[in-house]
């Protein structure tokens, strides 16, 4: 099934500079996650080489909560600094969707 023209839900960033023009971003550790709002709603971006490709939550929630060998101490701090919600509260917006 193909997305309808203008569905912009899961994005790409072919560059860097792309990726941070509309706005901060953040790193997470040493990882390959990071965290960004995109359309106003807390985004969690894998970086691919030089993409940047929107995760869908629960994969990233997965990968934080389970990965045996990413550095991923810290996340739900960092997700609350960076987006001014605590987890719980980015997942219910998610559920709402």
């Amino acid at each position: 099934m193909t997305r309808k023209a203008g569905d912009f839900n899961y994005r790409s960033f072919y560059n860097f500079e792309s990726f941070i023009e509309d706005g901060p971003i953040h790193k997470i550790n040493d990882t390959n996650w990071f965290l960004k709002k995109q359309n106003n709603l807390p985004s969690f971006f894998l970086r691919q080489d030089n993409v940047f490709k929107q995760m869908n939550p629960e994969c990233f929630f997965i990968t934080a909560e389970k990965s045996a060998s990413l550095n991923m101490q810290g996340w739900q701090d960092q997700c609350k600094q960076f987006f001014k919600i605590n987890v719980e509260k980015i997942k219910c917006l998610y559920k709402k969707k």
